[in-house]
């Protein structure tokens, strides 16, 4: 875990900037394929460097320590000293247009096995007229949206995956911060 911290630790701390439509609509000639099923905490060199982030692609990045509220649970749940939370927006927000759409991912660092990690939102619509990001709850569980562009985002994502608004979280209780399997 320690290599994987230095090595995060040590990278970029440039954002990227917002694609405009027209790179948006990059999303919809690319195999979102990697994205659900690549193992590891990076994707193969030759997917990153062909793969530009299309959504989320401006955020913010810090570290985190997981201080559980009771002690009943078991993997990350129960505690967790090497974190890191990523803080973004789904879209470039534009007041009188796109709204604010803030997302948030957790990774917790694991010896010898990878990472746990989840995403969630308040929703996929944003928070319109709203640019507060902590003025509603995150959550890994997102509903749907009638909005023609996110039905076929939401097409596109189902190419990979009948679960695209849903984060699990039992993998961060499978194992502990150690790597060892639980329960």
């Amino acid at each position: 875990m320690n290599d994987l911290w230095t090595e995060i630790s040590a990278t970029s701390n440039e954002s990227d900037s917002f694609p405009g439509k027209l790179g948006q609509a990059g999303i919809f000639v690319e195999s979102m394929e990697p994205t659900f099923s690549t193992k590891g905490d990076a994707m193969e060199w030759g997917h990153l460097y062909n793969r530009k982030k299309l959504i989320h692609s401006v955020g913010t990045v810090g570290k985190v320590k997981f201080i559980p509220a009771a002690f009943a649970f078991s993997g990350i749940f129960k505690g967790a000293d090497h974190g890191l939370i990523r803080f973004s927006s789904a879209a470039k927000p534009v007041k009188g247009g796109q709204p604010l759409a803030p997302g948030i991912g957790l990774k917790f660092l694991r010896d010898g096995i990878d990472s746990a990690n989840l995403v969630a939102m308040f929703g996929v619509e944003g928070t319109p007229g709203d640019w507060n990001f902590f003025s509603r709850d995150f959550t890994t569980v997102i509903g749907s949206s009638e909005a023609p562009p996110l039905v076929l985002l939401s097409k596109k994502f189902s190419t990979a995956t009948d679960f695209i608004q849903v984060s699990g979280l039992s993998d961060m209780a499978k194992y502990s911060e150690d790597g060892h399997q639980e329960g």
